[in-house]
């Protein structure tokens, strides 16, 4: 799926570096001396006119005058420099250049004006640009080292099948030497700086479709493009290629600003955790956290659907705390089969314990051979999907002989196997070297080891079941055909804050049940209304300039007779005078009261700037308002999606029917959430928000209600 072929920029038959330096110290220095020390086997063309040559290769004083083709130009130079360089580089037919050079965007508006003329360079010609300001890239398979960070200083570097592409330049190398030096090998890294062309997003799609890349990990700080990103997370999960991030920016600057309760609830931040989840990437929250999964995920794994952990240890305590992090990790700590823990319990001391975690003891030291046995004995347990192994101090003769037991065992088996050994390095290095040898992963915490573990299986899991909905018949909602030029010559007739009653005619169009209603201008055609109705009934102002009738006191609930209706007619007009005296009065909205057995509910749009479409789930009143409990999707959302959203929240229990309550509507709830989203996607250019709030879901089987709604347009 990839749209850019980056082929010629990760492997290179051929490197230009414009404003190589003798100075190998220095970052225009430092390029030439990584690519012969790491082996390049490419052709290598330095570009300066003041050498005549450096390192015995001649020095040219332009890319013009270079003999022979270039797949790859490093750029070295002053900023001031760089359009002109790559002016020449696009004569020359270089097909890739990456600008290490910063004083750019970054350093304020000179900067982006320059930057600007970059961008619209790679526009007219046929070359692709990776940076301005960024430290360049490595492919350790291919011994390609076109960058000058001081991690590759290191030797040999260690390849693997981690691809790792950075918006940090600095942050990002100094994660792959902490990595490397844990022993985690990678395919290719690419730091991608500015972006003023080819950005993270391309290079992530490039790594997903590399042979040696399993695992593509990225430190993101933001993307401009969401559907491009919605594209390559698909693709992702069609691979089985775990996506890792390191997001940075959890702000939500500009949610204060907010019209609608969606907007306020939908801050950056909650979008990308809201995709994430929605895509089945794996959310780190530190370097650490990423090293962890990284060494697990790369050590060799089978994807299975399930998440029963199975965890023995030498320490009650230590076992406790695996058992917590687990369970709060979304694994299961479930019993072991019968047989399992008989078969145990003639292998342990009596006060040991076979329940899940299985606690040996101490007594290992004195019988060695009972680890192994009760190891064995775990791992063959149906019901065990993965095993954390939680050793404390153990050391000596008898930790390694413990280690080799956990390489042995760990080689015959295909279940996850990762191990927590919570003792200093001066008494376990020889332990530990066992262990690394044979790719077994360890920490130095219970806590570290668990949550890597349950990153993959949470992970395995959620593609398992991507793969079974993507394979089964999609679930469609269908809805009249000829509502868009219904709905267009509707939006076309509005404001830009849309009317109660304009957003519920909307609605309709897409099948969306509304409450019955109609526009009174004066009290005798209210109480028509109200008696075609039937009462009790509501009144609300109805009017382009009001839009939060609450606050204007221009709503009545609950009005029985006429002799009410009369007395809340003027009043509501009387209100919503003094509330707003200039803003347009069209009439008052008649509208049926709903049975109080329903529960409120809100559904929310909002047109993200990155991603599009959001959709937001809720609680209506209070829930939405103070606690904030919502859930979010990136639209398109499925059927199943819908399900999710309405289960996931923590006030699910109110919808399926606590403390007696009867259970509401649920599946037509989900319906319009559905039918929510694909209005949302048709109207992606001309709508901005949307709040239903609230709305009413009857008892099941009795269906939903929009009882108020609010559209603001683009």
């Amino acid at each position: 799926m990839m749209d850019i072929d980056l082929e010629f920029f990760f492997k290179p038959r051929s490197i230009a570096i414009i404003g190589a330096s003798a100075d190998f110290s220095t970052i225009s220095g430092k390029p030439l001396l990584y690519l012969r020390e790491h082996g390049y086997q490419g052709k290598i063309f330095l570009v300066n006119p003041k050498y005549k040559e450096i390192a015995g290769y001649p020095c040219y004083p332009s890319i013009i005058e270079v003999p022979e083709p270039v797949d790859l130009a490093l750029i070295a130079v002053n900023y001031k420099r760089v359009l002109s360089v790559l002016e020449q580089c696009a004569q020359k037919g270089v097909r890739f250049a990456t600008i290490f050079s910063s004083g750019f965007a970054e350093v304020g508006e000179e900067g982006r004006i320059l930057q600007q003329k970059l961008a619209d360079l790679a526009t007219r010609t046929n070359l692709r640009l990776c940076g301005p300001n960024c430290q360049g890239m490595v492919n350790l398979y291919d011994k390609v080292a076109a960058a000058f960070s001081a991690s590759l200083d290191i030797k040999p570097l260690m390849p693997g099948p981690v691809g790792f592409v950075t918006q940090s330049g600095a942050l990002g190398y100094s994660i792959f030497n902490l990595a490397q030096e844990e022993g985690i090998g990678f395919s290719y890294v690419v730091s991608t700086g500015n972006e003023v062309d080819l950005d993270s997003l391309d290079f992530i799609s490039y790594l997903l479709e590399d042979k040696n890349t399993r695992i593509v990990f990225t430190y993101m700080e933001g993307i401009q493009d969401g559907r491009k990103f919605t594209r390559i997370a698909d693709r992702a999960l069609e691979l089985g290629k775990p996506l890792a991030v390191l997001k940075v920016g959890r702000s939500e600057v500009g949610s204060k600003a907010a019209s609608s309760h969606t907007a306020a609830l939908t801050g950056s931040d909650q979008v990308y955790s809201a995709f994430f989840k929605q895509k089945g990437i794996i959310r780190v929250a530190d370097i650490e956290e990423f090293i962890d999964f990284a060494k697990l995920a790369s050590s060799g794994f089978k994807f299975t659907r399930g998440k029963k952990l199975g965890i023995i240890t030498t320490s009650g305590g230590a076992g406790v705390l695996a058992a917590d992090v687990a369970e709060e990790s979304g694994l299961q700590i479930q019993q072991l089969q019968e047989s399992t823990r008989r078969q145990i319990l003639t292998i342990i001391p009596s006060y040991g314990s076979a329940l899940n975690p299985v606690d040996i003891t101490a007594q290992v030291i004195n019988e060695p051979e009972a680890f192994r046995e009760v190891l064995w004995t775990i791992v063959n347990d149906p019901g065990i999907d993965a095993l954390v192994i939680v050793l404390t101090m153990v050391t000596g003769a008898l930790g390694i002989r413990i280690a080799q037991d956990v390489v042995k065992i760990r080689s015959l088996i295909d279940k996850p196997i990762a191990v927590a050994w919570t003792a200093g390095d001066t008494l376990t290095s020889d332990c530990l070297k066992v262990l690394k040898s044979a790719g077994v992963p360890y920490y130095k915490s219970p806590v570290r080891c668990v949550r890597a573990m349950a990153h993959l299986l949470n992970y395995s899991t959620f593609r398992c079941e991507w793969k079974e909905r993507i394979n089964s018949l999609p679930q469609k909602v269908s809805f009249v055909s000829s509502v868009s030029k219904e709905v267009h010559e509707l939006l076309a007739g509005t404001g830009k804050e849309m009317t109660e009653r304009e957003t519920k005619k909307l609605l309709a169009s897409y099948g969306i049940p509304v409450t019955q209603e109609e526009l009174a201008r004066n009290q005798e055609e209210a109480l028509q209304i109200a008696k075609n109705i039937g009462y009790p009934v509501a009144l609300k102002v109805d009017s382009p300039d009001i839009m939060h009738k609450t606050e204007a006191k221009a709503i009545r609930l609950g009005i029985a007779n006429e002799i009410e209706l009369v007395e809340a007619f003027q009043d509501v007009l009387d209100n919503a005078r003094n509330y707003a005296p200039d803003a347009r009065l069209n009439g008052v909205l008649v509208q049926e009261m709903l049975s109080k057995e329903g529960v409120e509910v809100i559904i929310g749009v909002k047109n993200d700037l990155h991603f599009g479409p959001i959709i937001m789930f809720g609680l209506g009143g209070i829930y939405v308002e103070i606690l904030k409990d919502v859930s979010l999707r990136v639209a398109p959302v499925s059927l199943d999606e819908a399900y999710s959203m309405i289960k996931e929240i923590r006030g699910y229990s109110l919808l399926a029917g606590a403390r007696g309550r009867l259970p509401v509507d649920c599946v037509a709830l989900a319906d319009v959430i559905v039918k929510v989203s694909t209005m949302a996607m048709e109207l992606k250019n001309e709508l901005a928000e949307l709040d239903i709030n609230p709305l009413i879901v009857l008892p099941e089987g009795q269906g939903v209600k929009v009882v108020d709604a609010l559209l603001i347009k683009r």
